[in-house]
Order: structure tokens, then sequence, then C-alpha cells
């Protein structure tokens, strides 16, 4: 192999290979987040598995009794779950409950809207009035949006993102959104009301889950102090300590309330086993998904490189199989020889050499044949002669090569087909070790 495809091909590896590593390493943490979720949500809420629903959209603590569940005429419905949910990377300054930002927790409604996707008409680039009102108990209405991508790029959104994918709205309703909720009414794109939802209960953010959070006014008020600039060290850890001492009160308080449960990666507080059942078929779903597409690319790029840089292994092993294993007929396709040099009736004495500068501890005899019309024509190479025999051979093509060597070793560039031209030709076969 010359010296310049030797490059090109370890080039060619490194580079590919490195591809594949990284696909190896991101791959299923992209599918763990960003397409499975929504695949297992879709599927569970056709299943009527609500609670696998609620924990994927990750609140730190839950009731697993819905608050909020009507069924639509038409089919489908909406579901509602008390949650108190953290925020992980929200940071706004503007926010009504003061200044939101990582690490604090708010108080909500969590729950989807499913099963309407044949039904609810929600997209539209102009003009697009899909929301949801909520009705207090006071009788107060408050417009909520619905609508979260821009399809077009005007600046104006458009859709909505679970729906159009997936078939299912993620709903989560906070108590800075609503002071309470009475009844729901989705609209569509036109602004009319198409479902709606009346709460058999009074939903003020009130009740034994939410008590079991205590004051959680007081406990963001701790999150912001940790931001404060000029903090000193003594202060974060006293503060750190205040935190702990109110997440262990709110485990405790839960875990005396019957149906609730907390949900977080701080080992005392735990994972929720809905939660835990939800993220091994996260985790396995990912991996069916990303190891085929590893395998497909690894041997992709394998082809490739055999076919452009290699030796055609590929190629080799299909006609050793179809015209050896097989035994399918074929017609040994010989090449075109020259009129000029082959219309004429001569001998040439061929020297054939091996090249062992990859195997210099090579040192046992190598024999070499070839045939033609029935007559084999062998190459004797020891290493006392230096590992080169010349012998005398018509001009012509000569085919089937064999070589009989140490089987620890193999041959390059062994010609399929032996050209013999000229009054001397001379052929150099290079030897290196097979690989285990």
């Amino acid at each position: 192999m010359k010296k310049s495809r030797i490059f090109a091909t370890v080039v060619y590896f490194i580079f590919t290979f490195g591809i594949g590593v990284i696909f190896s390493l991101t791959l299923p943490g992209y599918f763990a987040t960003f397409t499975v979720p929504a695949e297992l949500i879709s599927e569970a809420l056709s299943e009527g598995d609500f609670i696998t629903c609620l924990v994927l959209a990750e609140p730190i603590g839950f009731c697993r009794t819905p608050a909020l569940h009507q069924e639509f005429e038409g089919g489908g419905g909406v579901i509602l779950f008390e949650t108190v949910t953290e925020v992980y990377d929200r940071d706004t300054s503007d926010d009504e409950e003061g200044q939101l930002t990582h690490g604090m927790l708010y108080r909500g409604y969590t729950g989807y809207v499913y099963g309407v996707a044949e039904t609810y008409d929600v997209f539209a680039e102009t003009n697009n009035k899909t929301s949801l009102k909520v009705t207090t108990v006071s009788g107060e209405e408050r417009v909520l949006p619905l609508l979260d991508y821009d399809a077009n790029g005007d600046g104006t959104k458009d859709g909505i993102s679970t729906f159009t994918q997936s078939g299912f709205i993620l709903l989560e309703l906070r108590q800075s959104d609503v002071s309470s909720i009475s009844s729901l009414a989705f609209t569509d794109r036109t602004g009319e009301a198409v479902f709606t939802a009346q709460a058999e209960k009074e939903l003020a953010f009130q009740s034994q889950f939410f008590d079991c959070f205590g004051d959680v006014e007081a406990y963001n008020e701790l999150v912001a102090s940790l931001r404060k600039e000029g903090i000193t060290s003594d202060e974060s850890e006293k503060i750190n300590e205040a935190r702990k001492d109110y997440l262990k009160e709110v485990k405790s308080a839960v875990d005396k309330t019957s149906d609730c449960a907390l949900n977080s990666s701080d080992q005392e507080i735990g994972v929720a086993p809905e939660y835990q059942a939800a993220s091994e078929k996260i985790g396995k779903r990912a991996n069916g998904k990303a190891i085929p597409f590893i395998i497909i690319y690894f041997v992709a790029i394998y082809i490739i490189a055999d076919f452009l840089l290699g030796t055609h292994y590929i190629i080799k092993f299909f006609k050793w199989f179809l015209f050896k294993v097989c035994r399918i007929p074929h017609k040994e396709k010989k090449p075109a020889l020259s009129d000029e040099v082959f219309g004429h009736d001569y001998y040439s004495m061929v020297t054939l050499k091996l090249d062992l500068t990859e195997v210099p501890e090579f040192g046992g005899s190598v024999e070499i044949k070839y045939t033609a019309g029935g007559e084999e024509f062998v190459f004797s190479l020891l290493k006392a002669e230096d590992y080169t025999a010349t012998v005398r051979m018509k001009a012509g093509v000569y085919v089937n090569p064999f070589i009989d060597i140490d089987r620890t070793y193999a041959p390059v560039d062994l010609p399929d087909n032996l050209i013999v031209e000229g009054y001397q030709t001379e052929i150099t076969v290079k030897i290196v070790r097979r690989e285990v």
C-alpha cells in the first residue's frame, strides 16, 4: 500500500472514529432528553397511566390523586394534579412571585390535555386566538397562553409544540397565574371555546399536600439569600443548613400524608418509585434508539474505507463465498493483453521477490504457484537466496495464485492475475503478519 494511501486511511479512521465516539457518548442522552420522554408520555396518556405522565413533568412533590379530571364528549380529556415544582434554570427579575430563580419552589396544578389531536385546531400563522381561560372561584376570568413556538419566524407564536409533535398539551397552572380554579375553557385558533372542564371542588392551592411544604416563600428567601453579593462562607453554610432542615420537615410531612410523594436528587429526600420506573424506561428506549444508529454508522465507515481506501476485503469475501463456498459457476475474466507484445510466441524471465520490511523476523520458506493451460509454475523462495526466484515462462496471463507460507504471515498484494509480458518481468510481493 502506498504511503499516501496509508496516510489517507489513518486520517480517515481517526476522524470517523472520533465522530463515532462522540455519537456513542451523546446520542443516548439526546434521545433521553428530547424524544423519548414525549413518546412515553403520549403512550402513557393513551393507556390512562397518568402518574407516569405526571412524574415525567418532574415536579419535586406531587399528590397522586387528581385534583381535576374530566373527559370530553368527543373523546380525550384534561387532568390536573397538585404539585410543587423546583425552578431549574429560570432567573427573571419581573416575575409576579418576585425573582424566581434556580432552586426556588412554587405551587401549581400540573397535568395534560390528551386525546384531542384530531378535534382541537390550534395552529394558525396569523391571528391565532388559542388560549386557556381559567375562571376563579370568585368568578374572575384569567386568559393564559398555550402557544409556545413561532413556525414562520415573524415574531408571533403559531402553535403548541408538544401538541403538534406528540398530540398532548402540558398544563402548569401556577399560584402566580391564578388565585384559584373553578372551571377551564380551551379555545381554538378562532377563539371559540371547544372544550370545558368544571372542578368538582375549589382549587385554591390549599390542601394537605400543599400544607406539607409549609412556608414556601420563606424557603425561597433562603435561596435568594445565597445569590446576594458579599455573602460569607459561614452565612452560606447557615443558609444551606436551614434549607436542609426545611426539606427534612417537608419529607416528614409528606411521608405522613396519604397519596403524596417527593422526587429529588437529594439522597435524604429520595426519588419517587414512579419516577425511577419511568427513568429506567427512558434509558432503555434511548439506548434502543442510539445503539442501532451507532452500529450502522461504524459499519458504514468501514465499508466506505474498504471500497475507497482499503484492499476490498468485502468484495473478496463475497467472491470467495459465492464461487468457492456456494460454487456458483463463473467464467474468469482475463485482462486485455497487448496485441503488440502477446502477438508473438516468446518467453520471458519472470523474477518474483518478497518484501519483508514489515516482518524482519521472518525466516521460513515460501512457495507461490500460478497456472495456465493446465500447467503449474512454481516459485520457491528461500532465505538463502534472499527470497528471490526466477522462472522462465511464456508470455501470457497466469491465474489461480496459491501461496504456501507460515499461517502467521500473509501476502498483501499477491496478483490474482500474473501478466507476463516483455522479456523480463519482475514482481514484488509484500509479506505482513496476520491480525489475530
